[in-house]
């Protein structure tokens, strides 16, 4: 692929972010809905990899957790020499492995933890739905704004099998091994996972973990789920966003090596029983500017001003008078929807990753009026209009909530 090449009229590759690896990974610009996105595709031409590329895909699109890498779109294409090439279009994570954060030295327990439970917590979502990583490693788990995210679940381990690595990636297909043999892979990753956050010589319950993680086998040892109930907290308060230290290293410009949204989920019923000693501690940092709208205290109502005012309105000619009208008509309307959002996100009728992303749809399409960009309004809100009605399908949002939403815009006339 070259920089500059447009995929699907839509996509347009800006920058290559891989060194060499299993797959080759692109910074891209949606230019349909102006958002930054990634697009990967596999660096090895195979017979049966599209195929099993495509079906990684389509398990890792139906995933939704707040640690997860959301799956945005798939095609094909053709690559310099000719030949057919699947790529899948995910979120962009601007942020840092956490491979290269471990570079500056070891995590403390609290920061392994912190780490580590959205990790367990994101392959036990996977698992239930039947979807394996089987490539799971530092590279894959990235550090954004003080969030985790896990990158390449579902199709991580299918490319590396198909470039011939050993272990890992052989068993992504579920038709080539159990079930429970590929879930004990990602258990076994995750162990190795927090065994590198730690010091070396570690002793104590986190190491302790670690080890039974090493040993699980198909049908021995803990699952994702019982690592998630280990690592969670008793006191962990409903759509709580829990943030993790950073090193006190001069700051980088941190871009995704390894390359879905979303802040946490519904909280799951809290967990009783046994817990480790060391897993009641607390860390934070700052937030993400969308997720500090969401989940900042006071949780209130934000109100979206008006365009700012454009001068010579009364001297424009009838048409434009009409379509600047319309445009803030359009405006006030997404000004509305803006504090819905926020009070059902706090009432809990709307799942975080729903609320931030119609929170950018609203910000996007408000920038691009107040820009006076030439905007497709009529399309731009047909798409709104869908995805509240696919959130809603998928439970994300309550019916009443989607019902106030859809009875905003369909007051919108441009």
């Amino acid at each position: 692929m070259e920089s500059g090449l447009r995929l699907t009229e839509r996509y347009r590759l800006v920058e290559r972010l891989d060194h060499g690896g299993a797959m080759e990974v692109w910074r891209a610009w949606d230019e349909l809905l102006g958002r930054p996105v990634a697009v990967k595709l596999p660096a090895v031409a195979h017979t049966d990899l599209h195929r099993m590329f495509q079906k990684g895909v389509n398990r890792a699109a139906g995933l939704s957790h707040a640690a997860l890498e959301t799956v945005f779109d798939s095609d094909q294409t053709r690559d310099a020499s000719g030949r057919l090439v699947s790529y899948v279009v995910t979120e962009f994570l601007d942020g840092e492995p956490l491979a290269e954060r471990l570079r500056l030295g070891p995590l403390t327990a609290s920061e392994t933890i912190e780490i580590c439970a959205q990790v367990a917590a994101a392959l036990e979502a996977a698992h239930a739905a039947g979807v394996t990583h089987c490539d799971l490693g530092p590279g894959k788990i990235m550090l954004v704004c003080g969030e985790v995210k896990v990158a390449d679940t579902g199709i991580g381990g299918i490319v590396r099998g198909a470039r011939g690595s050993p272990g890992r990636g052989k068993a992504a297909d579920p038709g080539r091994a159990a079930a429970d043999e590929t879930r004990a892979v990602d258990v076994r990753a995750l162990g190795a996972v927090i065994s590198a956050c730690l010091p070396a010589g570690t002793s104590g319950e986190l190491a302790s973990l670690a080890a039974r993680c090493a040993g699980a086998t198909a049908g021995y040892g803990p699952t994702a789920t019982e690592i998630a109930d280990l690592l969670a907290r008793d006191d962990e308060p409903p759509n709580a966003v829990f943030t993790t230290v950073r090193s006190q290293a001069p700051s980088r410009d941190h871009r995704t090596r390894a390359l879905r949204p979303p802040p946490h989920p519904p909280a799951r019923p809290r967990r009783r029983g046994a817990r480790l000693a060391a897993l009641a501690l607390v860390v934070a940092i700052p937030v993400t500017g969308a997720a500090a709208i969401l989940v900042s205290a006071p949780r209130t109502p934000v109100t979206v001003p008006p365009p700012p005012a454009r001068a010579d309105r009364t001297a424009a000619p009838a048409p434009e008078r009409g379509r600047r009208a319309a445009e803030t008509g359009v405006a006030d309307a997404l000004g509305r929807l803006r504090p819905i959002v926020s009070r059902g996100y706090t009432s809990g009728e709307i799942r975080s990753d729903v609320a931030i992303d119609l929170n950018n749809v609203i910000t996007n399409l408000e920038n691009d009026l107040t820009a006076d960009r030439d905007v497709d309004v009529d399309r731009r809100i047909d798409l709104l209009q869908a995805k509240i009605v696919t959130r809603r399908r998928e439970r994300g949002l309550s019916p009443d909530l989607a019902d106030e939403l859809n009875r905003i815009l369909a007051t919108i006339q441009t």
